[in-house]
């Protein structure tokens, strides 16, 4: 609890004091390095919050990401859970394909509590995609020795 004091020079009653609850929340979002074959998970980390906030997913086009948007990506607004959630946000293997190979996605909230004033709270991750360079070669490979299945062989003339 803080307080806040208000002091005035026009009207003669001067430092008065209020408590106020300040109420403060964290975003943790860090860089990844992430292969591209299959689909991929970034969460967003929240904690302090006094109430479910939802978080707004940006792609590196500065565009919000749309919940319904399922061919691209999946949005999981996650649980919330005693002040805390984690949002993640699911690349499908197909967009991963489209992307550079560096890229910025961020994700957004504000306090669901005083949204009229309280301003837009924007975190960063850099997202590096790793390739494999595969490069044909003229390499042999030896051959692996098949084990003989027993034959019963049957004697049809007789």
């Amino acid at each position: 609890t803080y307080t806040c004091a208000i002091t005035s020079n026009e009207y003669q009653e001067t430092n008065k004091e209020t408590p106020v609850a300040l109420n403060i929340f964290a975003v943790s979002l860090e860089d990844r390095s992430i292969p591209t074959a299959t689909d991929q998970k970034i969460s967003c980390l929240i904690s302090g919050l006094s109430q479910n906030t939802p978080v707004t997913w940006i792609d590196p086009d500065d565009n919000e990401i749309s919940e319904s948007d399922s061919s691209n990506y999946v949005v999981d607004q996650g649980n919330y859970v005693f002040g805390s959630k984690s949002a993640t946000l699911t690349i499908k293997t197909a967009t991963m394909r489209d992307l550079n190979p560096v890229n910025i996605f961020k994700c957004k909230l504000r306090s669901a509590l005083y949204p009229a004033n309280s301003p837009d709270v924007v975190k960063q991750m850099d997202l590096t995609l790793l390739s494999l360079d595969v490069r044909p070669t003229n390499t042999e490979v030896e051959s692996a020795l098949i084990p003989l299945l027993p034959v019963l062989c049957v004697d049809t003339t007789a």
